[in-house]
């Protein structure tokens, strides 16, 4: 019996993933789960939905079923994952697009579809699929990296395109940036990088300035950020919530900005956390984020397949960009963005897009068991 267990399909699973990267997962989302209860129990449920744990109903939801595709995930064979990426980035492309015809629109911006009981934002499922064919393309033999960089570029601009449609500036930006982390660290030489570096940002900064009318948001952001108007209101009592909180916090449920703000549980979760339990949490929590971001690069080293290597580094970047613009945005060093912080902050499609982005970096990383 002893040695039919050691054989077994969770045995040979187990044996088979990187533990360090999912106890690390793991820990965010749990620790997610316990600061939305914090940050969702008070107006954001009882006024919007008239019950108080509304959205941590929601939230638990949405974690179990991360939970059962990163699984899922981990259990595939990663012999098949060029086949997983190709289908996952269609399916998530018809959805994407699905979003400008058919897509709800919040605040002026098109970019959730309505299914049924919930929401989803297409956009958090397609960057660690796009992640993939990026890397497939530059991990090709058959070309030099000049011409791999042009042939990945029509993958990356079709998502880009989708976003400013609805529009998603932060998002498309988020996108470039990791494409060019992935083009660099495939080989193209500095100057390469640079001129299409520079090139991109003046196209995307055109892009800007030439569609004014569409992407006004971004500049009344901009202008409270750097200063020629007060600071927005949201920002203002975020800031106030971390200097309230010190270095242990005022105590849980002594917080007062999930009451004045009620996207606290989203864009400004970690004030959240910083009020109620302290600076010295929220570092835990940015510590966690960096760990597991320098374990699934670590990964790169056990395998000898730069298709591999690439996904990792791209999902590894995508964790940590995403998490930094988040705080950057709390802590008004940045403009705000609506970039949730991957595991922590509420929605759906935000933990259960970072936990496919955890489910892959685990099939990534697989070992080959005999």
């Amino acid at each position: 019996m002893f040695k039919r267990y050691e054989t077994g399909i969770l045995a040979i699973w187990w044996r088979s993933v990187d533990k360090t990267t999912i106890f690390l997962g793991l820990s965010l989302l749990i620790s997610g789960n316990i600061f939305n209860f914090l940050s969702t129990s008070t107006i954001p449920s009882e006024k919007l939905y008239d019950s108080k744990y509304f959205l941590f109903y929601k939230h638990i939801f949405f974690s179990v079923s991360g939970l059962v595709i990163l699984i899922f995930l981990s259990f595939l064979n990663n012999k098949n994952i060029k086949i997983y990426a190709i289908t996952g980035f269609i399916f998530f492309s018809i959805l994407l697009i699905l979003v400008y015809f058919f897509g709800i629109s919040v605040k002026g911006s098109k970019r959730w579809l309505n299914l049924f009981f919930f929401r989803i934002q297409p956009v958090e499922f397609i960057k660690p699929f796009l992640i993939l064919i990026v890397a497939l393309v530059l991990a090709s033999k058959k070309n030099t990296i000049n011409i791999k960089f042009f042939l990945s570029s029509p993958f990356v601009i079709f998502i880009v395109i989708l976003l400013l449609l609805q529009p998603d500036y932060s998002q498309s930006l988020l996108v470039i940036t990791i494409w060019m982390i992935m083009v660099f660290v495939s080989g193209i030489s500095l100057l390469s990088i640079t001129v299409i570096s520079g090139s991109l940002i003046s196209l995307m900064l055109g892009v800007l300035f030439f569609f004014k009318d569409k992407f006004f948001y971004i500049f009344d952001r901009i202008s409270s950020w750097i200063g020629k108007v007060e600071v927005s209101y949201q920002s203002e009592q975020a800031l106030n919530a971390i200097k309230s909180g010190g270095f242990f916090g005022r105590g849980i449920g002594e917080g007062i900005l999930k009451e004045k703000v009620p996207e606290a549980h989203t864009d400004y979760v970690m004030s959240v956390i910083a009020e109620e339990y302290g600076i010295v949490f929220v570092l835990i929590i940015i510590s966690l984020t960096i760990l597991l971001s320098l374990r699934i690069f670590s990964l790169i080293n056990n395998t000898d397949n730069d298709f591999f290597k690439l996904s990792l580094i791209g999902i590894s970047s995508l964790l940590v960009i995403q998490s930094f613009i988040n705080l950057g945005v709390t802590i008004n060093i940045l403009p705000s963005t609506g970039m949730p912080f991957p595991f922590i902050s509420y929605g759906g499609s935000s933990i259960m897009g970072s936990c496919i982005v955890l489910g892959l970096a685990v099939l990534l990383s697989k070992k080959e068991q005999t």
